[in-house]
Formats: C-alpha cells, structure tokens, sequence
C-alpha cells in the first residue's frame, strides 16, 4: 500500500511539473509573438554600387520612410487634423508608387543576379528583398491609414 502511494505521488508531482513547463513555454511563444507584432522599423541598407539596384532601394525606403511619417502623424490625429486631405492624395499616390515599384522587382531582381563579381551580387539581392519588403508593408498599412482618415473625417 505504501508503495503505491508513493508511486501516486511521484506521478502527481511530475504532472504538476510538466504542465508548469507546458504553461512556460506558452507564455514564453505569447510574449515572443508580441515582440513580432512590435517590429522595429526597417532598416534601409547601404548601396550596393549598381545604379538600378540603389535607385529601386532608394525609391522603395524613401516611400516606406514616407509612409511611417504619415503612421505617426495619423496616430496624432488631434494635432494634425487639418491636412487630412492632403494625406489622402499622398496615400493614394504612394499606393500607385508602390504598385509600380512592385512590378518593376523582378527585373531588377534579375539584373542583381548577373552583377560580378559574385558576392556583390549576393548584397544588391539582400538589398532588393529588402526594398521589396519595405514595399510589402507599406502597402499592407496604405488601406488602413484611409480607413484612420475617413474615420477621422467623420468625426468633424
């Protein structure tokens, strides 16, 4: 009888130990989520020396880096109420810019890949990928910050 009670015991503890660990672990993939979610701004990289890899790097961060002033700006809403209107035309400017630049990656993409010599190659496609995601995202915010100024807009 004793062992058997001993043996329920040890099995009760080590239960109790792995769903503390399991509920750890959870807790430990929520705040990393968090901290995903919580992205740093992108960081533009530096030239490459290949004309139209630098020039399509540099259009697409300086639309993103646009695109970020006008987040912050939207998020102070109470202090830059009256150029809404102004914002709008520059969203949907920048999301005919963005399109463009978008179509225009795959040929830059492949003229990066036949740059020599080799490892010069591999830092302009870095930097395109790059450049393609700053695109990716200011494209992802564009409808969100129209919805920010057409509610803010109904308000007045």
């Amino acid at each position: 009888m004793k062992n058997i009670t001993k043996i329920l015991f040890i099995a009760l503890f080590i239960t109790g130990v792995s769903t503390e660990m399991y509920a750890q672990k959870a807790e430990k993939a929520e705040i990393k989520e968090k901290k995903e979610k919580e992205a740093k701004p992108l960081e533009k990289p530096a030239a490459v020396g290949h004309a139209a890899t630098d020039d399509y790097v540099n259009a697409s961060f300086n639309l993103y880096t646009k695109n970020q002033k006008i987040t912050e700006t939207l998020s102070d809403a109470a202090n830059n109420a009256g150029d809404l209107t102004d914002t709008k035309t520059d969203l949907e400017n920048q999301s005919k810019e963005v399109a463009a630049l978008l179509e225009k990656s795959a040929t830059v993409l492949t003229e990066a890949k036949t740059i020599t010599p080799k490892t010069d190659s591999i830092k302009a496609v870095k930097a395109i990928n790059q450049a393609t995601k700053a695109l990716n995202e200011t494209q992802k915010a564009i409808p969100g910050q129209l919805e920010q100024i057409k509610n803010q807009e109904a308000k007045k």
